[in-house]
């Protein structure tokens, strides 16, 4: 990819498979002086317990998503949708476009000349790309992945599978995408790969 010029803003959408580092490289984007917001984050607005959307999410998903004292449990709603395909589909499709609409009003609120580092698991799969200057989607091996998240997350392994069902194929978001960074070494590697596409950027903003 040859980087564009840019004046206001650069919006580089994040990507790549669960466990992958995308966090990682997101975080070291923000101590480079990128802004840095997170899809995922965003989304658990909506599936707190204070959630704007309790109701809509209950008549979609069902009272099973709902704990004993009535309140949004994230771990119930993860259990009905990633072993739901169908389940998945209307939640997607319900949250997508309002995670969509946060994330807009952040990004144009950020100041004149920097860069936006947006992470989005499902970048590709929701159109998240339209709204992007460049794409860049980090990747690391099966097992790389899984130890991650084994430490992270409390899932089994098959749920961990289940859940990569759900995205787009790493191979193929790596072709989509503008940038790339293989994570199969140390952090110290990790933090210069990141650092020479934000240079790369950076030095295409026009003044």
């Amino acid at each position: 990819m040859e980087t564009k010029n840019w004046k206001e803003r650069f919006v580089l959408g994040i990507t790549g498979s669960m466990g992958g580092g995308k966090s990682t490289v997101t975080k070291i984007f923000e101590t480079l002086g990128a802004f840095r917001i997170s899809a995922d984050e965003i989304a658990k607005q909506f599936t707190a317990i204070d959630s704007p959307v309790k109701e809509e999410l209950t008549k979609l998903l069902g009272n099973e998503i709902l704990d004993h004292n009535g309140n949004m449990d994230r771990k119930r709603i993860a259990a009905i949708v990633f072993s739901d395909k169908t389940a998945i589909a209307k939640l997607n499709a319900f949250l997508h476009p309002l995670i969509r609409q946060k994330t807009l009003s952040i990004i144009q609120s950020v100041e004149s000349g920097r860069i936006v580092a947006w992470e989005a698991p499902l970048l590709f799969e929701a159109g998240g790309e339209k709204i992007c200057d460049a794409t860049l989607t980090v990747s690391a091996s099966y097992e790389d992945s899984w130890n991650r998240v084994k430490k992270r997350d409390e899932i089994t392994e098959v749920e961990f599978q289940s859940r990569l069902a759900n995205q787009m194929d790493i191979k193929k978001k790596l072709e989509a995408s503008d940038f790339k960074i293989i994570n199969d070494k140390d952090l110290k590697h990790l933090e210069s790969e990141c650092n020479a596409i934000y240079n790369e950027i950076m030095n295409r903003k026009l003044s």
